[in-house]
């Protein structure tokens, strides 16, 4: 079988070609290289994101080491010398008692950390190193515990997209289900996580035999934070694309916030594109799922086009004029009969064969690139 290419049409000037994905149909026979490095690091660090303290004085290091555990982040102490401080990949923070040495090279320096009786001292540093905040405990235990928690939640390299609507029946599981599989066809480590709080699920529409793996149902039962690479293991994966939804019966109210969020910080270390089905809009948790996701897209017709932001349109009879002319259209997306019937049969990843649905998938310009070998490592 010939595929088409998996190329957007005219891309035309400005266009950011990190979210175009090169090609669909070399990665149906061998998955080209990634720009997204693999995920060897949070597999040989499964306990999670980690801070690094630059600091001599006990009491300062308990204090900072019980905020970080509040904020689900583990901290390791070193030495002003240490390479640790040049190769962290999380905040560096740096005691009153080692500013000499902050001030003195050219170190990273995120956080100054002390007491009220070091107040003029920090302050005092921190003019000198302008992209320093000051913490000065334990009046700013509270900040640094957000400061520290909101990091988190950002960790981790994937790409994350929300589709939400303004009403239902328009396609926005199916798209966010197409999406992620474009994306695994891509060359990408793909998840679609089901967050509409009306969701009946999305295995009806995926395969008829869900594999084996955990869903919502067990990981609301679940406590404390989770690992990335035991998220990777143990969620179920059709076709290479991994699938978070409801096992059994889906549940009246939409998913916890903090295990929402929980959720997203994992699969951000361990997937390199994860695509939201956040339902219909206002969703109930959209603050929380706004600190993790790059793009918010809403999935609508010609009659719920909403007033800002992207959305792409669902145009099964062609597009009205207006809706041609805005800055906000991504594209279209047509619910052609060979999505229907591949959606009644269960097999909706297999509407992908479709050369008209991948081009229009294309257009959408919404995945991270995967690179050849050739640019991998250029300026």
């Amino acid at each position: 079988m010939n595929w088409l290419p998996f190329r957007p049409h005219n891309p035309g000037p400005g266009v950011d070609s990190r979210f175009v994905p090169l090609s669909l149909d070399s990665a149906l026979r061998e998955a080209p290289p990634l720009r997204v490095q693999p995920r060897e690091v949070q597999r040989a660090e499964p306990g999670g994101p980690a801070c690094v303290l630059v600091s001599d004085d006990e009491n300062l290091v308990a204090q900072c080491a019980l905020i970080s555990l509040g904020a689900a982040v583990r901290i390791s102490r070193c030495s002003s010398s240490s390479p640790m401080i040049h190769d962290a990949e999380g905040p560096v923070l740096w005691g009153a008692d080692a500013l000499g040495e902050a001030l003195a090279g050219s170190a990273r320096c995120d956080v100054l950390v002390g007491h009220d009786e070091q107040a003029q001292t920090l302050w005092e540093a921190a003019s000198r190193l302008p992209l320093s905040r000051v913490a000065i405990l334990p009046g700013a235990s509270q900040w640094l515990g957000e400061y520290l928690g909101l990091w988190c939640m950002r960790s981790g390299h994937g790409h994350t997209v929300a589709l939400g609507s303004r009403a239902g029946g328009v396609g926005t599981s199916t798209l966010a289900v197409l999406l992620a599989h474009a994306g695994t066809l891509s060359g990408l480590h793909s998840l679609v996580v089901d967050l509409d709080p009306h969701s009946c699920g999305l295995w009806p529409r995926i395969c008829a035999r869900p594999p084996t793996g955990i869903g919502w149902d067990e990981l609301a039962g679940s406590g404390g934070a989770l690992a990335s690479h035991q998220l990777v293991e143990t969620l179920p994966t059709v076709r290479g694309t991994a699938v978070l939804t409801w096992s059994g019966t889906p549940p009246r109210a939409a998913v916890d916030g903090a295990l929402t969020a929980r959720l997203l910080t994992a699969a951000r270390q361990g997937f390199d594109l994860l695509v939201l089905d956040t339902g219909r809009t206002p969703h109930p948790g959209s603050e929380a799922i706004g600190h993790f996701t790059d793009r918010q897209i809403t999935v609508c017709d010609a009659s719920s086009i909403p007033p800002r932001g992207n959305y792409v349109l669902r145009a099964d009879h062609g597009m009205p004029t207006a809706a041609m002319e805005s800055r906000s259209l991504l594209g279209k997306l047509s619910h052609t009969t060979s999505i229907e019937r591949a959606v009644d049969r269960g097999d909706l990843l297999d509407a992908l064969r479709s050369r008209r649905l991948r081009q229009q998938l294309a257009d959408l310009r919404l995945l991270p690139v995967a690179e050849d070998a050739g640019s991998r490592g250029a300026p």
